[in-house]
């Protein structure tokens, strides 16, 4: 038996995993927007692979293709400018991913190079475009309604109003009450008016003091360079638990696989050449092409199931809110689903959970338990309680720390004075006499 060709077999195989195995597991780690940066990458250096809306997108960015039709509207070329920023190569790949057709697609794009730099138009830029373009509003509005349905939620917007009704409406808290407050009493909601919102709405106090804590989880600055992560990577959510009809369901933020496309003429090509330097190019980017796809395949069935476990373990937190994540580890989602520790950390590192409550980092969903006070109770839901407390004291004569332990107690939340005014501190609740209103 010739033990020599195997070990040589075994040697190519391991040469042949390698770097597919290391692009998995870089792939499976990258949050949404730099697989969208790499992707783009990918395609640029390997010309087997193609994907029309990215090429498209990238196309009309090299080639400041809208400049020429603005006419006489410096003000609006110099706007429509060639930018590298990766919120706008972002809205560029989304936006081209809607396929929308290809003079709506166009006016998506000036939409995009006239936002500023929270992510806001401007009444007067859009109406310089109408005007130097020549656009039908029909048009223009199928445009605008295409940008704003685009991640980060709110882009788009012309007034902080409407920043946070859209963003409102992306969770499909159309008509709720933070949809009410936003709409017609923000400037209260600014100044801290809630008993005031709630004589002028009819709703209770208690539901007031939670639609501001819907709205103070959003962004009314989508765009604002303090929303991005460190290396001003943009901060878009890569996965969503929404509820639809009465039922949760998860989405991936992210690329199919499918959408990968290994262009048939460069198959043809290596079927019918002869020469081994084209042939050997050919295959060597095709096997790279297939690696890409079948990482992308791999990171979003590893995604969704961690996702998926995620709402089934904590779906106290999304039912009915934060003081209801419960205790909860990586290695227990990980004997879940059937995989290591070490791939549930890969698949999650970075990554941002986007919900009706807010967007959060995973971190966020794998709290401790508070030992102190109970095991099946966390620090935040400690919080919780006590800005609950805290929210329904009597203003002219607030409650100490020490009365505070006393009410958590009643609870069956026993934790000392010194967590209590530790966790009211980190929280920036004043003590009580800062906290005292004179009547």
């Amino acid at each position: 038996m010739d033990y020599g060709f195997g070990a040589q077999q075994l040697q190519e195989q391991s040469q042949i995993l390698s770097p597919r195995m290391l692009q998995s597991l870089s792939v499976l780690q990258m949050p949404s927007t730099e697989l969208y940066e790499y992707l783009v990458k990918e395609i640029e250096e390997n010309p087997v692979i193609t994907f029309d809306s990215i090429d498209y997108a990238e196309k009309c960015r090299r080639s400041s293709r809208f400049r020429p039709e603005y006419g006489d509207s410096d003000d609006i070329s110099e706007r429509v400018t060639d930018d590298n920023a990766s919120p706008i190569v972002s809205l560029r790949i989304q936006l081209a991913m809607l396929k929308l057709p290809e003079h709506i697609q166009r006016i998506g794009y000036a939409l995009i190079y006239l936002l500023d730099e929270n992510g806001y138009l401007c009444y007067d830029d859009v109406e310089k475009l109408v005007q130097a373009a020549h656009l039908s509003l029909d048009d223009l509005k199928i445009a605008l309604d295409g940008l704003q349905s685009l991640e980060p939620a709110g882009v788009g917007a012309f007034t902080p109003r409407e920043c946070i009704l859209l963003q409102l409406e992306r969770r499909n808290l159309k008509d709720s009450d933070a949809w009410k407050v936003a709409q017609s009493h923000l400037e209260l909601l600014g100044k801290n008016q809630l008993p005031q919102i709630a004589k002028k709405t009819g709703i209770p106090l208690h539901r007031v003091v939670n639609a501001q804590q819907v709205i103070r989880s959003l962004n009314p600055k989508p765009l604002m360079l303090e929303g991005r992560l460190a290396g001003n990577e943009y901060i878009s959510p890569d996965i969503r638990v929404l509820k639809k009809d009465g039922q949760f369901i998860v989405e991936l933020n992210q690329i199919a696989a499918d959408s990968l496309i290994i262009d048939d003429t460069y198959i043809k090509i290596y079927n019918e050449t002869d020469n081994e330097t084209v042939r050997s190019f050919l295959d060597n980017n095709m096997k790279k092409a297939q690696w890409l796809k079948d990482s992308i395949r791999q990171r979003c069935e590893t995604l969704m199931a961690c996702a998926s476990q995620l709402l089934a373990s904590q779906r106290g937190f999304f039912e009915y809110g934060p003081e209801s994540l419960r205790p909860y580890n990586r290695k227990e989602l990980a004997e879940k689903i059937g995989r290591s520790e070490s791939t549930v950390s890969r698949a999650l590192k970075d990554k941002y959970v986007e919900c009706s409550w807010g967007m959060f980092p995973t971190d966020y969903f794998f709290p401790k338990s508070s030992v102190e006070s109970h095991p099946l109770i966390t620090k935040i839901g400690i919080e919780s309680s006590i800005q609950a407390i805290i929210h329904n004291e009597d203003r002219r004569s607030p409650m100490s720390d020490e009365a505070i332990v006393d009410a958590l107690r009643r609870t069956g939340i026993n934790v000392s004075r010194r967590t209590v005014a530790k966790y009211r501190d980190e929280m920036g609740i004043p003590p009580s006499f800062r906290r005292r209103i004179y009547s």
